[in-house]
């Protein structure tokens, strides 16, 4: 693990991979199943469009397919995936993907170009959180009928309302579940009320992917049956079934025993102990996405700039990344993600419980402040909740913490109605800057009405108008030189403006897997697909 950090910050970024010791084992688990252990407190539902989770999104992955795949292997690599082919107009306005023929949804519908449009128009029409990612380059519920089309059944013509970099459209299609393509025939057979199918997407499935939903039982089981019609070839693996286990430990004594055959959700100690375990190995893959302190700022308090730059010195960044964060991440604190041109070295923010003192006596609040702080249940955020907790009480802001699911945590911040926030996002599916700068700097509308819940801008009340132009300016620059010198520039205005978000780590993703379990590979975006995993018994 070394290794990759030393290269990480050095700049040369690359998607890598890094296996401990790998043995063999007879396993519980059945030949044609593979079954995975993890947390399911944060799947409420599997209506694609609505899920921003790394669980969901990972069962939606073999549910439904997109018209292009991201490559798990080679950050920024597209795929051909429905869609054969795709090509951008000289201008970079408009993108064209021609469709295969003879795909069938898991119904026996086939699908076709019209589906995708469908697909996209719902997503915006039903104002769902990852439909606001076609938002951001100008799509619209107004708009997406003149600029989303499907001229024949196997054509796809994108016209981009705005100007902006297409890469970053395409990268939408690969990576946000509001692209996957819905059966439309079938989702509208079971329409409720002008619903669009809600109702019924959350608990069913509407894909075309390597799997059909055979069950799902919530905080319990969710099954994957092999979908024999699909059009690559079947999945090697009859089944994926994913079993509801909370508690790290479980997972570990799990798969030692060979009960599981994935485990999503260990903490760094239970890593710890299985490292030298040869009939485990442990993958660990580098993502974009941060674990930061949020604010809100529509609350007094964090309004205040000195209040703000009080919290930056109340993280215990060493402490945290040392012991908390092993096989989570890895030590961060700018927003832009290491190896991406503009990235910079961090500023060295240390816990200086008297500079913060200070600052909060500046600001009005010499004996501190009671607060609350939200977080996820899970390892790492709710011990990282759990150190931020103690030094803010250090300097007498007593937060009280308030932990659970995605919907009474993320589900707040998306409703603004939170006071602090350990989480993690930011963008990092797309290996881009602007994605990261977007999804924590970016607000272009700070009205609660605006309902931007794709932004973590928006979602904190950060608005700074400068900054929204400095990013706007940035993304369409052609001399990468100077777009590399703007998007470091905009680092160092975004400091010194000191934002609603403070990144403490840089997200690393680690799954455990039995050694005989074959062809697994994480994907970046969290869209893990199974269709090629085997057990070699």
């Amino acid at each position: 693990m070394t290794a990759i950090f030393r290269a990480l910050g050095a700049g040369l970024f690359a998607f890598a991979i890094i296996a401990w010791p790998v043995g063999r084992s007879d396993a519980a688990t059945p030949d044609d199943q593979i079954v995975v252990g993890l947390s399911m407190t944060n799947i409420l539902a599997l209506d694609p469009p609505f899920q921003t989770g790394r669980e969901s999104l990972e069962v939606l992955a073999n549910v439904y397919d997109s018209l292009i795949d991201s490559d798990p292997r080679e950050r920024g690599k597209l795929l051909p995936s429905l869609a054969e082919s795709w090509t951008v107009s000289e201008d970079g306005q408009t993108i064209t993907f021609k469709l295969r023929k003879g795909v069938a949804f898991h119904s026996g519908n086939p699908l076709t170009a019209r589906d995708f449009v469908w697909s996209v128009t719902r997503a915006l029409k039903t104002q769902s959180t990852q439909g606001s990612n076609w938002k951001i380059s100008g799509f619209t519920a107004d708009n997406v009928a003149e600029t989303v089309t499907a001229p024949d059944d196997e054509t796809v013509v994108l016209k981009i309302p705005q100007r902006t970099d297409p890469t970053l459209v395409l990268y939408t299609v690969a990576h946000n579940t509001a692209g996957m393509v819905l059966d439309s025939k079938l989702v509208m057979e079971h329409e409720k009320d002008g619903d669009l199918g809600q109702a019924w997407l959350a608990t069913n499935d509407a894909g075309s992917g390597p799997y059909t939903l055979r069950n799902w039982q919530p905080n319990n089981i969710i099954m994957l049956e092999r979908f024999d019609g699909y059009w690559r070839e079947p999945a090697k693996t009859r089944r994926v079934i994913y079993r509801h286990m909370p508690e790290p430990q479980t997972q570990r004594l799990a798969i030692e025993r060979g009960d599981i055959d994935i485990a999503m959700n260990l903490s760094v100690a239970d890593m710890e102990a299985l490292k030298d375990n040869k009939d485990v190995v442990i993958n660990s893959a580098p993502g974009g996405n941060m674990y930061y302190l949020a604010v809100n700022m529509k609350d007094d308090a964090f309004a205040k700039k000195n209040v703000r730059l009080a919290l930056r010195y109340l993280i215990d960044y060493d402490g945290i990344n040392k012991t908390i964060m092993p096989f989570y991440g890895f030590y961060h604190q700018r927003p832009i993600q290491i190896g991406l041109p503009g990235s910079l070295p961090d500023p060295g923010y240390k816990l200086d419980v008297d500079r913060a003192k200070q600052l909060l006596a500046e600001a009005g609040y010499p004996d501190g402040f009671s607060t609350t702080l939200r977080v996820l249940s899970d390892p790492p955020f709710i011990d990282a909740a759990t150190s931020i907790q103690g030094t803010l009480a250090q300097a007498g802001i007593k937060a009280e913490i308030i932990s659970g699911n995605g919907d009474a945590v993320y589900g707040a911040m998306r409703e603004r109605k939170f006071d602090l926030l350990v989480g993690r996002g930011g963008g990092g599916t797309d290996p881009h800057p602007h994605s990261n700068l977007r999804n924590q700097l970016y607000n272009p509308d700070n009205r609660d009405e605006a309902k931007l819940t794709s932004f973590q801008g928006w979602r904190t009340a950060f608005y700074d108008e400068k900054l929204n132009q400095l990013i706007d300016t940035a993304l369409l620059e052609p001399d990468p030189d100077k777009q590399k010198k703007m998007y470091e520039e905009i680092q160092l205005y975004a400091e010194d403006v000191v934002p609603s978000i403070q990144p403490f780590s840089q997200a690393l993703d680690s799954v455990v897997t039995r050694a005989d379990v074959k062809g697994y590979v994480y994907h970046y975006a969290w869209t893990t697909r199974y269709r090629e995993v085997t057990k070699e018994r």
